[in-house]
């Protein structure tokens, strides 16, 4: 196995890769906050409401989303090449395409819940609906799933960190997954049972 070592000039992109990874986390985690528990229904109205009361915070929330992919972008860019070089050439594509994939994917949920923060107070039920089902429909579950395990199995076979990181990300991703299935299998019978609480499906949705 071979083990990379971590230079201590601050331009190594180990160092690079580290701090922008955390960045990302960090501003993830704020724009997941203030996002708070979400409307109660996904009807128009209710969406519209919801997006109209918390403007402010879901705004906030947006920027801190931008910022985090951007800060996601020199993270791929340093960690990438690490990988490679690691002797990992085949998980170092699958990172850089995982990682692409969710950059894109992400940009275009951000664009989509920013243009339904902005018709919210417009009357265009027909608009928000839209909005709200472009950004609830884009697989970003999916694209982090892949971005985690694929990082984590290089953790282990590469030796860039200690090894019980990379098994915690595989079970982080397998959770990932499980949410991901659990979120959508919890929407359908709640379409077919109203009634249901609603609890578990936003458990879920923060995976």
């Amino acid at each position: 196995m071979t083990s990379v070592q971590l230079d201590r000039s601050p331009g190594h992109p180990l160092r690079t890769a580290a701090i922008s990874g955390l960045a990302f986390t960090v501003l993830y985690l704020l724009h997941r906050l203030l996002q708070g528990t979400g409307p109660d229904s996904a009807t128009a109205a209710a969406v519209a409401a919801y997006n109209v009361a918390h403007r402010g915070a879901l705004l906030a929330s947006e920027i801190a989303v931008g910022l985090a992919l951007l800060a996601f972008i020199p993270f791929l860019a340093a960690l990438v090449p690490i990988i490679w070089q690691a002797g990992q050439q085949t998980l170092a594509v699958a990172v850089g395409i995982s990682g692409g994939v969710f950059l894109a994917m992400g940009f275009v949920s951000n664009a989509a819940e920013t243009a339904l923060i902005g018709v919210a107070d417009s009357n265009q039920p027909a608009a928000v609906l839209a909005l709200d089902q472009l950004q609830g429909r884009t697989p970003i579950v999916w694209t982090i799933t892949a971005l985690v395990a694929v990082v984590s199995l290089a953790v282990l076979r590469s030796g860039l960190g200690w090894r019980w990181l990379g098994v915690v990300g595989l079970v982080a991703a397998a959770f990932f997954l499980l949410g991901s299935v659990f979120t959508r299998v919890w929407r359908f019978i709640a379409r077919r049972r109203p009634m249901l609480p609603g609890l578990p499906g936003f458990v879920w949705e923060w995976a």
